[in-house]
Order: structure tokens, then sequence, then C-alpha cells
């Protein structure tokens, strides 16, 4: 079964999920493949029933109610043809259905609307060690980062922990703010990303709010720090071990324009 059709299937059993993983970057237009489909889903009883008939309809594996309302991730897969849905009740990053839907919108799929996490929280949920996790958060970067390049959206301090380099550092509007940011933000992934695009340690060290990385970092000499940070392996290990905060009340990249 197609994803859209899965998608269709959903809808018409008004089954309350937001789309993550691989396929909500699809749908951003970030990731250019994912051969599944994950929802994290409202843990209600009323909303278990109408997610056993949506996986039964996709599947034709017939899942118990309480093992749906049960286990925080469930596969289900048809054994002929290899379509999966995956159905979670929580997954990095995001605790639960509730923060989800605050971290999400609707995107238009063919035609269909479908809820979907915004890209910083997936790229929130993407920091794991899997290698395939590891392409998505690049692909999620470099999305982000032509939409800042392009004057898309905003370059708010989420987007900017994202996506910030070189090219975005020298943006007429970003430089400016370049030292401000690295005195006061309390996004660790920014400072990170602020050290790396070249930002006056100074300013950093005199942060209130200094994650312990970036401490241990202005810690090394120079070049040992900037053989962590000019090479771009070991910066994106980096990066992927430092947290990414989302705000609770949830964010929206807010498009120009």
């Amino acid at each position: 079964m197609l994803i859209r059709e899965q998608v269709e299937v959903l809808a018409i059993e008004a089954v309350e999920a937001v789309v993550v993983g691989g396929q909500a970057g699809v749908l951003r237009q970030a990731i250019e493949f994912s051969h599944d489909l994950d929802i994290l889903i409202r843990p209600t009883p009323e909303n278990a029933v109408r997610v056993r008939r949506a996986v039964r309809a996709i599947t034709g594996v017939d899942a118990a109610e309480q093992t749906i309302l049960g286990r925080d991730f469930q596969q289900y897969v048809d054994a002929e043809t290899g379509t999966e849905i995956d159905v979670h009740l929580k997954v990095l990053a995001l605790p639960d259905f509730a923060t989800a839907l605050a971290h999400s919108s609707e995107v238009a799929f063919l035609g269909q609307p479908v809820r979907c996490l915004e890209l910083p929280a997936l790229y929130a949920s993407k920091r794991t060690d899997r290698l395939r996790d590891a392409v998505h958060r690049q692909a999620i970067e470099a999305r982000l980062r032509q939409l800042v390049l392009g004057g898309a959206i905003e370059p708010d301090e989420v987007v900017l922990a994202c996506c910030l380099d070189a090219a975005v550092a020298a943006l007429t509007e970003i430089a400016p703010q370049l030292l401000p940011l690295a005195a006061s933000t309390s996004q660790p992934l920014l400072q990170v990303r602020l050290l790396a695009a070249g930002a006056a340690p100074e300013a950093l060290s005199h942060n209130p709010h200094l994650h312990r990385s970036v401490r241990a970092l202005l810690a090394l000499e120079r070049p040992t720090r900037h053989k962590i940070l000019d090479h771009p392996s070991r910066l994106a290990a980096l990066l992927a071990r430092v947290p990414l905060v989302l705000p609770p009340e949830g964010h929206h990249p807010r498009p120009r324009g």
C-alpha cells in the first residue's frame, strides 16, 4: 500500500496522530525517501479503536487495543506486501502526543491534509547514533539552511540551532546578531554552531547559560578545538550529542512574506 493510501486510511478512520520519523521529513521536503509511515498517536481508548481499524486496513494485522495503548513502539507489517506502519506513544524529545501536537502543523500531501512534525522537532527526535538518523539530520539541516538563505523563513534561535554555518552567518541580517547570541543564547546546539562558525570565543565564555560541552571546547587549546570544529564528521558527531531545546509551547518556523 502506498504512503498516500495509508494516509487516506488514517483520515477515513479519523485517527488522531502526528506523522513523525522519516516520512515527516519527506512531507516537509527535507528527506528524499522513507519506506514506512511512523505516527505518534493520542493514547485514548477511543483513538485506539480507530488505530486498530486503520492498522488492520493497512497491514492486515489485528492489533489489540491494550497493546496499542501499552507499548511505546509498535511495528505492524503486511507479510505479503511489506507495507509497514509504526505506531508510537512517544519518541525522542517528544514524550507524549500533546508535545508532538504542539510541534506540528498540517501539510498538504496530494490533496490530503496531514498533521506532521515541524522540521526542528523532527531534528530533535533524530538525535541518535543510527546512521539513518545521522543522514536525516543532515538533510533537515540542509533544508532549513536552504529556507533561511532563500529568505523563506525567519532565522530564530531554534532554526539557527539546526542550520547555522558560515553561509548563514554571513547573511547581512545574521552577522550583527552573532556576538549578542553568543553572549546570551541558552540553546546548547546554537552555542556549538556559533563557535564552529567563528563567533568570538570570548563572548561565549561570558554566556551565563553555557552548556558543559561548549565549556569543555573552550577549555581546549585553539588548534585542538579547531581539529574538532573544522572537521565535518567530528563536528557532526559533536552536534548529535548536544541537545536542541524545544520550547514547551511548541515551535513553528515562521514564514516570511
